[in-house]
Formats: C-alpha cells, sequence, structure tokens
C-alpha cells in the first residue's frame, strides 16, 4: 500500500529547497542593495570634492578681478576662452587628470556684456569612474566694480 512517512520525507525536502530559495533571494537582494548604496555614497562624496575644486577655482578667478580687471578681461572672448586651472595659474592647453589624481578643471571666460564690463565665468571640473565621466559645472559672473 502507500507509505504516508515516504511522501512526507518528499514533502519536508521541497519546503527546505523552497526556503533556502528565499533565503538566498533575501541575501542577494541585501548584497545588491549595500553595493548600490556604496556607489552612491562614493558618488556623493566624489561629487562634494568637485564642486569644491570648481568653487575654489571661482573665487580664484574673483581674487584675479580684483587684482587686476583688465588682465582678466583680456583673458575672455566672445566665444569664450578656455584655461585649465589644476595648479590655478592661467595654463592653457587641455587639462589631463591629476587633480587630485582623479580631477581635472577647466575655466572658460566669455564677454558677456558691451565692452568687455562682464564676464561669464564657467568652471568644469570632471571626473572618471567605472560609469564614465561626470562634471561639477559653476558658473558666475564678473564685473568691472571698481
Amino acid at each position: 500500500m502507500f507509505d504516508k512517512s515516504k511522501s512526507n520525507l518528499g514533502q519536508s525536502l521541497i519546503e527546505v529547497l523552497a526556503a533556502l530559495a528565499v533565503i538566498l533571494l533575501v541575501i542577494v537582494a541585501l548584497i545588491r542593495a549595500t553595493t548600490i548604496s556604496m556607489k552612491s555614497s562614493d558618488y556623493s562624496k566624489t561629487q562634494v570634492l568637485a564642486t569644491s575644486y570648481a568653487q575654489e577655482a571661482i573665487e580664484w578667478v574673483r581674487a584675479e578681478r580684483d587684482r587686476d580687471w583688465d588682465e582678466l578681461a583680456n583673458k575672455a572672448t566672445d566665444t569664450g576662452s578656455k584655461f585649465c586651472l589644476n595648479d590655478l595659474s592661467w595654463s592653457g592647453g587641455t587639462c589631463e587628470y591629476d587633480l587630485g589624481d582623479r580631477f581635472k578643471r577647466e575655466v572658460t571666460l566669455t564677454n558677456v556684456g558691451g565692452e568687455g564690463n562682464r564676464i561669464e565665468v564657467q568652471v568644469i571640473t570632471s571626473w572618471q569612474d567605472a560609469s564614465g565621466e561626470h562634471v561639477s559645472r559653476l558658473t558666475t559672473y564678473l564685473s568691472n566694480w571698481r
């Protein structure tokens, strides 16, 4: 006839396998959530650092304006002049990723006011990670206030 103990044994094995599958899914979901959280945290920290580098460059250009408006105005063009500001000096050319071994920082000076009275200063700090290239962009307008 039919032996109930063997039937119960098979049913218990299926229950154990189902429970293990559920536990495995929960563990995978927790690992995935932790990984996403860590990537997001790293991105946020890097974004803050990049923004502080951009703000540092804005302040440096503002100090250059205060030192000599005419010199700054001569660097700006109607189409925008680009400068690499990794070392906070008026270097031209292409920037490389060397600011803090991770970033590059470029400033563009564009005449927006008539007769060179107003300059748009746009600083772009960029970095690369596994997701690709990212940028932090700050823009301000300077004028000859003296």
